[in-house]
């Protein structure tokens, strides 16, 4: 009888474990279940992230519906196991995915075979492509990566990590699912960079950042990928004869086969290097091992002994360094550091013991791991497999939302249920899995929004409103973005906005709201941020993403006609250059200041660092540059905008004889020159940014990035570089 409270437990453990698994796998839409939108509008996002109108045909159907991803290209670029997988049990491979299931009515072994006949045939189809294959992550640069995942906007809709890489809020983000199962470091990379070329509703959108960028975001999220390899080495720069803990850096880490400089072309490298070799070494027959090194500095150490230290030095030649050891059999842990200083850098390590004469380690006896570590295989192609799966394919009328499939595999079914004609009871959003019909595992409450909205999807006519939130929501722009009346962003989250400028509060840290934001910008400076990249703010460490035009160009013009704020009264000007001159007067230190805040035409100012106030004569609508300068605190009550209006009443009695809106109008006229207006008085010239005219330009001083002895210089070719001449080196 006593066996049985444990058998109790243990079927309450897995009923725990199996119900949480289940909540976890529903289809996920995080922005849509924090969102404000009412029911039925809900149900069409749903409806339309769900791609229901591929198979359902429907007039309402927007262009930007969600697409599914193109998958005829897939050989080189994901894993053969994680498709197979993912066919099988999408919401198991990847939970809270979108990818219904479509074999579910299959019994298990029959599931399992069709999974791998479908992905025998996907990957049959990128023949000419690239092979898959796996790469190393690099330490280093999945450190610098984790930083920027954390800060450039990622974690806005994907989870955040902790520091063994496990999601600290899955529940409320977008999935990822295990990425070092899916992808490779190389086409996780090509991925980011371009998203849209697989993905082309742009929900993942591209981020605008520089390739260095992007490629150690990948090593961060691939940092668990194993790959077999003989020597692990990372590579330090600065003071280390200081020692690593002080005024040092790292520079790359990676794999190696041995212990040879050459390896590293560290030859080629400044003197003030220090590098980490970190391995397991083989041994046939226990026994006592010595080890000989060569070297200006290090130290070695077998398991937990450490057989010599020696701190390097520049006025010393090379040394000869060596201990002894007891090892046991099999495969024992090494680690050397070495100091690459002096004159003549060198490094030669030997060992000699029991069946092993005095020579280096060969590469064959070194390896990253004491435990074995498969070697990626790609996947041949199966011709019987591919053209079963060709067929299953067809069966299961994959190219409906797959289009890139609709040339090699066309459904099989032409005719389905119109959207508007679909009964929510039966097919996809029955509860269990049924035989040939795609499964999505859906909440309740995503349920019933659907079956509300799917009687008048047809007909129903959106607002111009309705439309910018249905956008919004779908491509989770509050994730970042506050919207009254629709999205705030999440406060667990706000600690991961960050920027450069800490003196100007959260305006320096967070992106703007949306509220209002078709009557406080023109429309060219919301077409140019949406859809080229357009930025004002380099302060803010998020970036604002790019979804591509199908799918958001739409916002430019429904912006403007919903968003509108109450007229004020422009003054006429009679005389366009005392106007100017009355601008100049008071943007300068001897009038309002505000060059003391904000950048000027390029130039840093010496305080706050706010945005360049040229160029915003071209970004912001007149009449919402008059409402803010009155009352800054009305659109930003926690920012440092002070008011130099208050009451509507001038501080400055004696310009333009005191007339609030002449004086704002004549700030706004002084900006109308653009990059051609003249320099206020006061116009700090203390920037490290070089501007090239018609010249190359030459700076030295102390720089943020090359250190205490700069040597900047500015190129007519746009190229610019900075000298370190401390390091003698380029950075």
């Amino acid at each position: 009888m006593k066996p049985r409270p444990h058998i109790t437990s243990t079927l309450l453990a897995t009923m725990l474990i199996s119900l949480a698994m289940a909540a976890s796998a529903e289809v996920k839409i995080p922005a849509l279940e924090s969102s404000k939108l009412d029911a039925k509008l809900a149900g069409r996002v749903w409806l339309e992230e769900l791609n229901c109108a591929a198979c359902h045909s429907s007039t309402a159907a927007p262009a930007s519906a969600r697409k599914a991803p193109r998958i005829a290209n897939m050989r080189g670029r994901i894993q053969p196991d994680f498709i197979t997988s993912f066919i099988a049990q999408p919401s198991v491979t990847k939970p809270g995915t979108l990818m219904p299931e479509v074999l579910g009515g299959l019994a298990n072994d029959e599931r399992k075979e069709a999974a791998k006949a479908i992905a025998h045939f996907l990957i049959s189809l990128g023949q000419n492509g690239k092979e898959f294959s796996l790469q190393a992550p690099d330490a280093v640069e999945a450190e610098r990566g984790e930083k920027l995942f954390h800060s450039v906007g990622s974690v806005a809709c994907h989870s955040p990590r902790d520091a063994g890489g496990h999601e600290t809020m899955a529940k409320n983000s977008v999935p990822l699912g295990e990425l070092e199962g899916k992808y490779s470091i190389r086409s996780l990379t090509e991925f980011l960079k371009r998203p849209h070329e697989e993905r082309p509703s742009g929900r993942m959108p591209a981020m605008g950042l520089a390739d260095a960028e992007v490629e150690r975001i990948a090593h961060y999220l691939l940092r668990k990928t194993r790959v077999p390899g003989h020597l692990a080495f990372t590579i330090w720069r600065g003071k280390v004869w200081e020692g690593l803990d002080g005024e040092v850096e790292k520079e790359r880490a990676g794999m190696v086969d041995d212990f040879a400089l050459e390896r590293l072309d560290a030859r080629g490298m400044p003197h003030n290097i220090a590098v980490r070799y970190e391995a397991f070494v083989k041994v046939e027959q226990a026994g006592e091992f010595t080890f000989h090194a060569e070297m200006n500095g290090g130290s070695l150490r077998l398991n937990a002994a450490v057989l010599f230290a020696e701190l390097p030095s520049n006025r010393r030649g090379i040394k000869n360094l060596h201990g002894t050891a007891k090892l046991h059999e099999g495969w024992n842990r090494i680690e050397l550091h070495y100091f690459h200083r002096g004159h003549e850098p060198r490094l030669r390590l030997e060992m000699e013991g029991p069946n092993f004469p005095r020579g280096p380690i060969p590469s064959e006896r070194l390896s990253v791991s004491d435990q074995p570590i498969a070697k990626f295989e790609p996947l041949r192609p199966d011709a019987a497999l591919v053209a079963k799966g060709k067929a299953l394919v067809q069966q299961f009328n994959c190219a409906q939302c797959h289009e890139d499939l609709r040339n090699v595999a066309p459904s099989s079914r032409s005719a389905f249920p119109a959207l508007a004609k679909l009964d929510g009871s039966k097919g996809c959003l029955v509860d269990a899995p049924v035989k040939d019909v795609p499964h999505f595992d859906l909440s309740v409450d995503a349920k019933s929004r659907m079956r509300a909205a799917l009687p008048d999807y047809d007909n129903a006519k959106l607002s111009d409103a309705q439309m910018i939130d249905k956008t919004l929501v779908a491509l989770d722009c509050g994730a970042c973005h506050e919207r009254k009346g629709l999205s705030e962003i999440d406060p667990a989250r706000d600690p991961y906005f960050s920027g450069t400028r800490e003196a100007l509060g959260n305006q320096g840290r967070v992106p703007p709201p949306l509220t209002n934001v078709g009557a406080k910008l023109t429309p060219e400076w919301i077409s140019d941020v949406l859809l080229r990249g357009g930025r004002q703010r380099f302060y803010l460490n998020t970036r604002m993403p790019q979804f591509g035009e199908t799918n958001i160009a739409h916002l430019v013009e429904r912006f403007g006609k919903v968003d509108a704020l109450e007229e004020t009264a422009l003054p006429k000007v009679g005389n366009i250059q005392e106007s100017k001159q009355a601008g100049y007067a008071m943007i300068g230190a001897e009038g309002f200041s505000c060059i003391a805040c904000h950048n000027f035409n390029g130039q840093n100012s010496a305080g706050a660092g706010a945005l360049d106030l040229v160029g915003i004569t071209q970004q912001l609508r007149k009449n919402w540059f008059h409402l803010y300068l009155r009352e800054p605190y009305r659109f930003h009550p926690t920012g440092i905008m002070p008011t130099y209006w208050p009451g509507g009443q001038s501080l400055r009695k004696d310009v333009l004889g005191g007339d609030t809106a002449q004086q704002i109008e004549g700030l706004w006229n002084y900006l109308a020159d653009g990059g051609r207006v003249k320099a206020p008085k006061g116009l700090s010239r203390q920037s490290q940014e070089l501007r090239v005219a018609d010249e190359a330009v030459i700076c030295r001083g102390r720089g943020t990035v090359v250190g205490f002895r700069a040597i900047g210089v500015g190129y007519l070719e746009k190229v610019s570089l900075a000298f370190d001449s401390e390091q003698m080196s380029l950075r």
